[in-house]
């Protein structure tokens, strides 16, 4: 490289103090990007590929066989020979009668005699004959509750209204009430109706025990009469 020439008025000196100054700078600002650029080429650089790794699987060791059984040797039995002996003669017994047991002694024991006359005892029921005097009593009670709850209506009474009614009634062994009904009228409806009602709001008492026997109910008549006293 040619070195300019100094301007004209100043000494050489300096001037070529300037220039090596210069040249030195320069040196340097190459020398900075010439290591900056090697610096960067080698970062970026691919990496070298690893070795692969190689592992290898060992076999399994192989089982041992197992071993046989130690067959033990079987004892041989001894025989022995033994001498038969002459059969010794069986002791004589003499048989002894056994004894009869008393358990075993059957007792006959006789019947006694039953005479005829405890065979053939019959068992007697007693029957309840019927007392007309008891059925007599027990009708009159009957006759006298259905008179007590006879009533005289009161416009049959204003309208003078009189008569007589006769009434049928069937009565069972409790004293119930099973039917009743007019066989006899006063030719007055009130009137009827009234004798119905006195017959039917009655309450008896049961059949005594000697009246009517083997029935199981009974019919009962009664004449009610409906008059105005003055």
């Amino acid at each position: 490289m040619t070195a300019a020439a100094p301007p004209t008025g100043m000494p050489a000196a300096p001037f070529e103090r300037r220039v090596w100054i210069a040249r030195a700078v320069t040196l340097a600002l190459y020398a900075v990007f010439a290591y900056s650029a090697s610096h960067f080429v080698m970062e970026h650089e691919a990496p070298p590929n690893p070795a692969p790794i190689v592992v290898t699987l060992a076999d399994p060791p192989a089982p041992e066989a197992p071993k046989p059984p130690e067959i033990q040797p079987t004892p041989q039995p001894v025989t022995r020979t033994v001498a038969p002996r002459p059969n010794p003669q069986p002791p004589i017994s003499t048989p002894v009668a056994a004894s009869p047991s008393p358990a075993a002694t059957a007792v006959a024991v006789p019947d006694l005699p039953v005479s005829p006359a405890a065979r053939e005892i019959p068992m007697e029921t007693p029957t309840v004959k019927s007392d007309p005097g008891a059925e007599g009593r027990f009708a009159q009670e009957v006759r006298n509750r259905i008179e007590r709850k006879k009533v005289y209506p009161v416009t049959a009474r204003e309208l003078g209204m009189t008569g007589a009614v006769e009434v049928t009634y069937v009565i069972d062994r409790g004293g119930a009430l099973i039917r009743a009904e007019i066989v006899a009228s006063s030719g007055y409806p009130l009137l009827d109706q009234a004798a119905l009602r006195a017959v039917r709001s009655a309450i008896h008492s049961a059949m005594p025990e000697d009246a009517w026997v083997g029935e199981k109910q009974k019919e009962f008549r009664t004449r009610l009469v409906f008059s105005i006293d003055y």
